[in-house]
Parts: C-alpha cells; structure tokens; sequence
C-alpha cells in the first residue's frame, strides 16, 4: 500500500487550479503533476510552487494536456504512466480546467458558444477521465482511486430554480456544468471502485469572469482550499456534489 498520494490537476497553470496545486505542495506526502495547455505558463507554474517556502511535496515536471484534444490527453497519459512506472498509479484526478464563454455570444452564435463550451467542460473532462481511469484503478493508497470534478453553483438546477437565487442564468457555461454535474453521477454509478465527486470552489476572482470586483480573492481563497481538501482526503459520499457550506442540490 502506497503512502503516497499522487496528484493530477488540469488546468493548473494560472487561477483555481494553480491555487489549489499551492496548497497541495504544503504537504510532504504529495506527488504532484500540473497540467495545462502550454508549456511555457505551465513552466513557470512548477517553477514557482517548487520555490515556494511552503513547498513540500514532490512537485514534478509539468504536463502539458489540451483536454479538448483527445491526442493531447492520451499523450498526457502516457506520460504521467512512464514517470510513474509500471507498478504505480495515479490516486487523485482533479479536472479543474475549464473555459466561460458567456461574454462572447455578442458576436458569437450561441451555437458556437455552446459547442466550444462544451467541447472542453464537459466533453474534455469526460475524456480526461476516460482515459486517465486505467491508471487511476492501479492506485494502491487508501481511500483511493478518487475524481475531484470542478463544477459549479451556475450548474445547480435546484439552486437556479429557487426564488432567492439572484445570479444571472449562465446559457453555455452554467449548462456545460450541469453536464458536468451528469457526468459525475455516471462515473460514479459506471465505476464504483472509483470515487467520484463534484465541488463547487465559490464565485473567484478568475481569467474566467474577468477578476470580477465581487468575486473573492484567489490568493489565500476558500475556493482552491476546498479543491485541495477534497484532493487530499476522501470526502463525501461518491456521485455527490459539495461546497464550503455541504451539499449542493442537482
């Protein structure tokens, strides 16, 4: 039995993730991948947890995986399995990268909008996990294999439909999380030795809204905290959705 416990988190370069992928270099038991995009932002990324005066935690070479890209993702695989070696597996898969699109559908048509939303919140994190799944069963740490999916209050149908809820309905991201939400359920239902799991991190300041004035502060935030917390200990029961206050409403 493995006591270490091996992370991977998608879009880990900037925002939400690379909050999240800080607090999990405080911990001396963690191995960690960042993932994203590019590799040049991802470098500085690594560069940056690995300076930290925190860091503690094996923090490794940045992967590079476009999870809308099912090329990139399965070379990301790879790559995570050869690090890792034929006998180690991966314990926590934290899909937190995603896109918002919303601002565009101006001069965009909502059918693009809506594909391109999609194609990486939902289609791209059903992938990720798709295809990460034969590395994640080959997990021997407690508690684990475990999916931590990024989703969102904007997702929630229970809470969209309450006469107190005042944000705006959000077309293609909020729907593309309400997939997500879906989706969560399935793999859960589909793989049962996995435990899977959706949170909600909060309204933050992120490349996402614009660092919009009244969302909260990143640095330091309850919202990659609680990304961490559910990366770091199983949390919850499997197919459920939790933010900071418990259980979110389908």
């Amino acid at each position: 039995m493995s006591t270490t416990l091996t992370i991977l988190i998608t879009g880990a370069n900037q925002g939400l993730g690379f909050e999240a992928a800080k607090y999990l270099s405080k911990h001396a038991h963690v191995r960690l991948f960042l993932a994203g995009r590019r590799s040049s932002p991802l470098k500085d990324a690594v560069d940056t947890i690995r300076t930290g005066s925190d860091c503690r935690a094996k923090v490794e070479d940045g992967v590079v995986i476009d999870i809308s890209d099912d090329e990139s993702i399965k070379a990301g695989v790879a790559e995570v399995e050869k690090r890792l070696g034929p006998e180690q597996g991966l314990d926590v898969l934290v899909n937190n990268a995603g896109i918002a699109l919303e601002s565009a559908l101006p001069t965009r048509s909502l059918r693009e909008v809506l594909q391109d939303t999609y194609a990486v919140n939902a289609f791209g994190t059903a992938c990720t996990t798709e295809f990460f799944l034969p590395l994640l069963k080959r997990s021997t740490a407690p508690n684990c294999p475990r999916v931590v999916n990024v989703s969102s209050a904007a997702g929630s149908l229970g809470m969209n439909t309450r006469p107190d809820y005042s944000f705006r309905p959000m077309i293609s991201y909020g729907t593309s999380k309400t997939a997500l939400n879906g989706l969560t359920v399935a793999f859960a239902k589909l793989h049962p030795e996995v435990h899977v799991v959706c949170v909600c991190p909060g309204y933050n300041k992120t490349n996402l809204n614009s660092y919009a004035a009244g969302a909260a502060d990143l640095e330091g935030g309850v919202g990659a905290k609680l990304i961490a917390e559910y990366a770091l200990e199983k949390k919850g029961k499997s197919a459920g959705f939790y933010n900071r206050d418990g259980e979110v409403p389908w």
